[in-house]
């Protein structure tokens, strides 16, 4: 690392240090302790919208309630979730990011489940738009199985758990599998709204767009990471948040990183004994906001500066689909 960047990163350090997300007790009779796996700013709510892995409980009948959470400026999520209209259940949401027209891309994993089970309401990508409170399908499919034809990442299944929606394509963010190098992959997806109106995915359509060697210091060497969510700034690179995949060997928490528009990568920042798992650039258009993960401990959150100078463009109320 650069004198540079090792300066910059030590100064991003010092703007903010994670703080506890309020969870009233109203929405925690509704739902377990959330886990929050990603995040966007919401113009038409005035409000965060962010994922849990899990929602409901369990003991009610309501696990995988299909919810979103609503999040204020202030740190303070909404009594009442924000439910997705004509789903039954959402089963390891873990990715969301803003897409066109005022729409939004929200992910599952597509990864299997503690058993190993491959469940098709665990691949799914849908495309939301707002109605009123609310959310409604416009369209889905299953990246998981386009993804294998491809052959882009070799036949093993995937773990997605970040989505960015960037110059018309989808860049699609994988914790696990690995490239042979240990570097995690990030893939480009085009022709994506064709293909979500279609209801197929063309595996040609499918390509690598970066291989990032996210590795982390811990004692006794260095650990590999797989990406947990990223976003686009204005000047085009790449905010990335970073993880150690299931099943290997601990981080000892999690990573901001910056691709620059040159590829070049940087570390920004390490999060000791937490796991960052969404990023999104705040409704301010001058920082980042990142949440964690809390194993269902009251979950956390904080703003960060953009490492970039890039003037950023206003927020401006999304247009209705059509």
């Amino acid at each position: 690392m650069s004198i540079l960047a090792s300066l910059l990163a030590a100064a991003l350090a010092l703007l903010s240090e994670p703080t506890a997300v309020t969870v009233p007790n109203e929405l925690l009779q509704r739902t377990s302790m959330p886990e929050l796996s990603g995040i966007v700013w919401s113009p038409t709510l005035s409000r965060y919208l962010v994922v849990s892995d899990d929602t409901g409980i369990k003991e009610n009948g309501t696990n995988h309630a299909p919810w979103l959470f609503a999040l204020s400026r202030e740190g303070v999520l909404d009594d009442a979730p924000i439910p997705i209209i004509g789903l039954d259940k959402l089963n390891d949401a873990e990715a969301l990011c803003p897409g066109p027209q005022g729409t939004y891309f929200l992910s599952t994993s597509h990864s299997t489940d503690r058993k190993g089970h491959d469940k098709p309401k665990r691949r799914r990508l849908y495309q939301l738009t707002l109605v009123g409170r609310a959310l409604k399908i416009l369209a889905s499919i299953d990246l998981a199985g386009a993804i294998a034809e491809s052959g882009v990442v070799g036949q093993s299944g995937v773990d997605i758990e970040a989505l960015s929606f960037h110059g018309g394509e989808l860049y699609v963010g994988l914790k696990s599998p690995q490239a042979p190098s240990g570097a995690a992959y990030i893939l480009r997806i085009r022709d994506i709204l064709p293909a979500l109106q279609q209801g197929v995915l063309l595996p040609d359509r499918i390509s690598r767009w970066a291989e990032l060697p996210l590795s982390v210091e811990v004692s006794g060497g260095k650990v590999i990471q797989g990406v947990s969510d990223m976003s686009f700034l204005p000047d085009g690179s790449l905010a990335i948040l970073a993880n150690s995949p299931k099943k290997m060997p601990p981080d000892g928490g999690g990573a901001l990183w910056w691709r620059k528009t040159d590829g070049s990568l940087v570390q920004l920042r390490r999060f000791l004994g937490l796991k960052p798992e969404g990023i999104t650039l705040g409704q301010d258009d001058k920082t980042l906001v990142i949440v964690f993960d809390n194993d269902r401990m009251q979950p956390l959150w904080l703003h960060q500066a953009i490492p970039s100078p890039a003037p950023a463009p206003s927020h401006k109320k999304p247009a209705s689909p059509k």
